[in-house]
């Protein structure tokens, strides 16, 4: 499989923008990136992602969505599954953050920091994910117990103790013990 670079996704996201719109949909898709995508995108955290993770109910239950990504996908030649919701998993609660694209068919946000930096606690499964945490530490403001109780609404049910753990591996790496 092939990786999305900034330019790549970027490309893909005005490309579903415009199918959008010759679609001649009567409302604006709203659509929220999560992982890779939106840490390539909002931090050049890395030169490229797997895929474009959304979180957002239209995904699951628009046809036009999903059928206009299909078509961006054909016409440049990405995988079909470049755009999907397979980061919803890692998901509790929904903390929309910064605008990333704002089209007159298409709106997309990041997940707010606090609540990426909690999906890389939660998942903490490779050094992807570790300097991805790393990256994202410092932009969830406060001292350590203040960063903490904002991550925590956001941590997956049964993966608080894993997190918390990472978490404090990760504070001490970055500030000391």
């Amino acid at each position: 499989m092939s990786l999305l670079s900034r330019p790549m996704i970027l490309g893909a996201l005005e490309a579903l923008a415009s199918e959008l719109m010759a679609a001649e949909r009567t409302q604006r898709v709203e659509i929220v990136l999560a992982g890779g995508a939106a840490l390539v995108l909002l931090y050049n955290a890395r030169e490229a992602t797997r895929d474009v993770d959304v979180c957002s109910i239209e995904f699951e239950s628009s046809t036009g969505l999903r059928e206009a990504a299909r078509r961006v996908a054909d016409s440049l030649d990405l995988p079909e599954d470049w755009l999907n919701d397979g980061a919803k998993g890692y998901l509790k609660g929904f903390l929309p953050g910064e605008v990333l694209l704002d089209r007159p068919s298409l709106l997309i946000r990041a997940l707010g920091p606090q609540q990426l930096l909690a999906m890389k606690l939660s998942a903490w499964r490779d050094d992807v994910d570790i300097s991805d945490a790393r990256l994202l530490l410092p932009e969830v403001q406060g001292e350590r117990e203040e960063v903490w109780q904002a991550v925590e609404p956001f941590l997956l049910p049964g993966r608080e103790l894993k997190a918390r753990y990472a978490f404090e591996d990760l504070w001490e790496s970055v500030h000391g013990s």
